[in-house]
């Protein structure tokens, strides 16, 4: 659903809002615009020698009369299209979210995250701004164009034709300023993309920046950005500031020929001084809308931007999140993974991360995955949640092909813990309850005490109800992984996915975890990728993984025998201990 689907949507089910304000503007502009009438009259009247108090009285009060009822009218329908805005801007930004949460890992790589926010933020305040406020200025800015044009027409058609001469020059001015705008516009949304992610980076890194002393290049990096972004900015000043100049002109020199012109076929008797004044009242009138018009423009231009940019989010393909289809069997929990000929590349690239990989994970079984950097370990795993979709035919569970399991439902017996951990900014009892939200207090220390964190967090002064910093910055590395592993332990689903969560931690302190988590939860299929092989050595199964390609699998006694690469990978793990153990003496 773009973003005209989603204002056509809103406008239907707000109906009564919308046709209530453009039916106050449309009451209030006939009311504003026949004062001029009024007025003509009573100066008619004047020049005749006709006039008397009480009939002036009662046309002053009529014209009292349509300003109050002007100034009600404008308080009932300008409000109602406001709301109408924000409406438009809280349904956008709902469906903006839940796009951008759906989209496949891919998708979200490729799309710089200040970006997203800049869409999420600015561009869609623009469309809001139009859907709204946009909207009633226009309709009034027209309304009044066509009432004032049919009052003129009506009291003098060429006087009226003689008055337009110097406005002819609008649509063509009106055209050329469209494209300047659009053409600003597009260049200040990309820089304040810009700028946007740069402040993100700058204040993720901010500790980095400090250690490295790299504030004088963060600093000149950001002013750069700015400066461009101001540039653009100016250059929209500068094609803004020539409009309202050039109208204002066009105005005036419509003015010029009413009073002229009209002055001339007054004294010839083909109008009264009457019709002079309210022509000259029209004009008036007839140059805010037009004097506006460059505001309509630009802020038209501007949302027309921000509507393709927003749609080109909207319009992404999302993770296919289908519900399990009516009289289809639930998914059995206790199958086992089987991965046949296994071969994936990347979107975009033309080397295959992993090659024909066929591997046979029982179920209930602990499964290690090692190799070196860029193996494909990662990617394995992501394959098997459908981060990243596997191709068809490749990867079972049990006898049904993953890739035709609705996703909601194969994630649902999954449970993952990620290479980099992630803390939000609130309580350790809150950070848990994002796995099982109706957990209780025993649960949680139990899957705290799994994951090897049970000491540390009694030792702070409020326990589970101890706020975390920024990301948890109040934790140590280690902390925040083990942390992030409670949480995934939590969700006691029947497979467990760990994607080396306890890299951060020690390999004593890793071993232990892990064993015990496949002691505990015997009955679970684990799954446990890690650069250390030592900490695996309990494991039921070791599959190495070198380039992509399955170099050996098997115990890890017979492993220590059978590969060169298995044996240096551990004969590595064993110097880089013994090296940190020397360095730890000497200090």
């Amino acid at each position: 659903m773009n973003t005209i689907a989603i204002i056509t949507k809103d406008a239907r089910k707000y109906w009564w809002l919308v046709a209530g304000g453009l039916t106050a503007i449309f009451v209030l502009e006939m009311l504003a615009l026949y004062s001029p009438q009024l007025i003509k009259k009573a100066i008619d009247r004047l020049a005749a020698g006709q006039a008397e108090p009480h009939g002036l009285g009662l046309i002053a009060g009529a014209i009292v009369a349509l300003a109050l009822g002007v100034a009600v009218l404008r308080a009932v329908g300008r409000p109602s299209m406001l709301a109408f805005g924000r409406i438009v801007e809280r349904d956008l930004r709902k469906h903006f979210f839940a796009q951008v949460i759906a989209l496949p890992r891919s998708a979200v790589d490729r799309q710089p995250a200040g970006d997203i926010m800049a869409r999420a933020t600015y561009d869609i305040d623009n469309i809001r701004l139009a859907a709204g406020y946009g909207c009633q200025a226009a309709i009034n800015s027209m309304l009044t164009l066509i009432l004032a044009l049919v009052y003129m027409i009506w009291m003098s058609p060429v006087l009226t034709l003689l008055a337009m001469v110097p406005m002819a020059a609008i649509p063509w001015l009106t055209r050329r300023q469209s494209i300047r705008f659009h053409q600003c516009h597009k260049s200040i949304q990309e820089s304040f993309s810009a700028l946007t992610e740069e402040s993100r980076d700058s204040l993720n890194a901010i500790r980095l920046i400090k250690v490295f002393d790299l504030t004088a290049v963060k600093d000149r990096q950001f002013d750069r950005l700015a400066q461009t972004h101001l540039d653009n900015n100016m250059q929209l000043a500068r094609v803004s500031a020539l409009y309202l100049p050039v109208m204002t002109l066009i105005t005036h020199l419509s003015q010029a020929v009413v009073w002229g012109c009209g002055g001339a076929m007054a004294v010839l008797g083909m109008l009264t001084a009457g019709d002079i004044v309210a022509f000259s009242a029209y004009l008036v009138m007839l140059k805010t809308p037009l004097v506006y018009s460059g505001y309509l423009i630009n802020l038209y231009q501007r949302a027309k931007s921000s509507c393709t940019r927003v749609d080109r989010i909207l319009n992404q393909p999302v993770e296919a999140l289908d519900a399990l289809p009516a009289g289809q069997p639930a998914l059995c929990q206790g199958e086992d993974i089987v991965i046949k000929n296994l071969t994936f590349t990347y979107p975009g690239e033309n080397r295959p991360v992993l090659t024909n990989i066929s591997l046979n994970l029982p179920h209930g079984s602990t499964t290690a995955l090692v190799g070196p950097v860029g193996s494909g370990k990662s990617t394995l795993l992501q394959l098997l949640t459908r981060i990243h979709e596997p191709p068809p035919g490749t990867i079972f569970l049990g006898h049904k092909d993953i890739t035709q399991i609705p996703l909601h439902q194969l994630r649902s017996i999954m449970a993952m813990a990620a290479q980099d951990p992630f803390v939000f900014s609130d309580t350790i009892r809150e950070n848990l309850f994002l796995a099982l939200p109706q957990a209780s207090d025993a649960q949680l220390w139990q899957a705290i005490d799994a994951a090897g964190l049970a000491a540390e967090i009694r030792a702070l002064p409020r326990h589970l109800d101890s706020l975390l910093g920024e990301k948890g910055q109040t934790l140590s590395g280690g902390q925040r992984a083990r942390l992030c592993l409670a949480r995934t332990i939590l969700l006691s689903r029947p497979m467990l996915l760990l994607d080396d969560p306890l890299s951060a931690v020690d390999t004593k302190a890793e071993s232990r975890i892990l064993e015990r988590l496949s002691i505990l939860w015997d009955d679970l299929t684990h799954l446990i990728v890690s650069h250390r092989p030592l900490s695996l050595s309990f494991c039921h199964h070791i599959v190495v993984l070198n380039d992509g390609r399955l170099e050996a699998q098997g115990h890890h006694d017979d492993l220590i025998k059978t590969s060169r690469l298995y044996r240096r990978l551990v004969l590595s793990q064993q110097l880089a201990a013994k090296l940190d153990s020397t360095a730890a003496t000497a200090g």
